[in-house]
Formats: structure tokens, sequence, C-alpha cells
């Protein structure tokens, strides 16, 4: 049974509300023709010989989103607190490297003056084993 072009239209409408809303069931959430021929279960050329109204009030509204989906957009400021997060974490890493390498510098004083000759007046100085 072939579908009415009410029927087309209704679900590239709703299809249409789904991508701009960031919610997509079938596509990829970008807001491109294609991905709503996708998202409506619809052929693209549906879209772009039969819809064309449908495909420019889309297409204009997906420009007016500055062309990014919801979805990306989220994903977008996910990467950017991950990137962060990942500055503070090289930072700290940074820190504890100059703590690890004082330690090991405070050590080795601390090892030479213990294996100096007893007439220095370190005698009473015991190593820890």
């Amino acid at each position: 049974m072939p579908m009415t072009d009410n029927s087309e239209r209704q679900k590239i409408e709703a299809a249409a509300g789904r991508l701009l809303a960031g919610k997509p069931l079938r596509s990829t959430g970008e807001l491109t023709v294609v991905q709503l021929a996708a998202e409506a279960g619809l052929k693209r050329w549906k879209l772009t010989h039969q819809h064309t109204d449908l495909m420019h009030s889309f297409q204009a509204a997906a420009r007016q989103l500055n062309g990014e989906s919801p979805l990306i957009t989220s994903w977008r400021t996910r990467a950017a607190e991950l990137e962060e997060s990942n500055r503070q974490l090289r930072a700290r890493n940074e820190e504890l490297e100059a703590t690890v390498q004082t330690y090991a510098e405070v050590i080795a004083d601390l090892s030479a003056v213990i294996n100096q000759p007893a007439d220095r007046g370190l005698a009473s100085v015991v190593p820890i084993r």
C-alpha cells in the first residue's frame, strides 16, 4: 500500500522536530537533509523532489540553530569539559613530578651525608634500612 502524501509530510515534520530538539531516533542527529530523510524513514529524493517546502523550512530552522543539533552541542560541551579536566590533571602531574624530583634530591643529599666518614662528627647518624 503506497504511503499517502499527507502521511509522508507528517513523518517529515515529526522527524524535523526530533532532529531540531536533539532527540533523533533513526539518524545521527546531524541537521542535514540526508539525516532528515533517514529520521523520517524516507528516501532523500522524496524531500528534494516532492516535499521541497518541508526541506527548505527544515534547512532554515537548522541555520537558525547555527547548523548544529542540540545533540552535537552537548557533545561539544562534554568534550570541552574533558579537555579542561585533562589540562588540570596534566598540571597536577607536573606538580607531583617536581615534588618527587625534590624528594629524590633530598634523599641523595642525606645519603651522601650519612655515608661520609665518622670523623666529620656524624658518627651518631644511623642509616635507615
